[in-house]
């Protein structure tokens, strides 16, 4: 009897101690797949290499895929889409549009399990400045029915708001020079 009561004291903190350690690893992991989830918000870092590599050759690029070697590293695993102007990058989706040298439009539409908590951008950039729309996560209908450039009507139609415009010039003068250098993300 004495011998058994001996082992029971040993075992129960034993146990009790791996039902806990299990409990709080199924809630670390359980945190880290809605983490992994959520959409996470790019589009400036992607409007900063398509600006960067505007500097570099002159131009902005007819595609997302000529951002590599000049901006960003070359990958094998980068799945372009839409005749390589769409990328999908941390439960984002992104489609950019060439509309001519100095001019291009950015879509940044929220996708995934959570694309309800983020918000869709819509970006006009040119060399000298940036118009920038925001609003909720588009439905996948109104996702799949998206003009590249549209009007300034239909971005309203679509709930998306103006936000106020960024002067690169202006922006230039009062950033830090080692933020304007930061590696890109993509």
């Amino acid at each position: 009897m004495l011998n058994s009561l001996k082992i029971s004291l040993v075992l129960i903190p034993i146990v009790f101690l791996l039902v806990v350690g299990v409990y709080a690893y199924s809630l670390w992991a359980s945190e880290r797949k809605r983490a992994a989830e959520l959409p996470v918000e790019a589009a400036d870092v992607m409007m900063r290499d398509l600006l960067s590599f505007h500097k570099k050759r002159g131009g902005f690029p007819k595609d997302l895929k000529e951002l590599e070697g000049v901006v960003w590293e070359k990958k094998e695993n980068r799945n372009y889409s839409n005749d390589k102007r769409g990328l999908t990058h941390r439960n984002y989706y992104y489609l950019y549009t060439h509309l001519n040298h100095h001019r291009f439009t950015l879509w940044a539409i929220p996708v995934g399990r959570q694309r309800e908590d983020a918000a869709t951008q819509f970006l006009l950039v040119t060399t000298e400045s940036c118009r920038r729309w925001k609003g909720a996560a588009l439905s996948i209908e109104q996702a799949s029915e998206i003009a590249p450039n549209p009007s300034v009507t239909k971005l309203s139609l679509l709930g998306l708001i103006e936000q106020a415009k960024l002067n690169f010039r202006e922006y230039e003068k009062t950033v830090d020079p080692f933020r304007r250098n930061q590696l890109s993300i993509f």
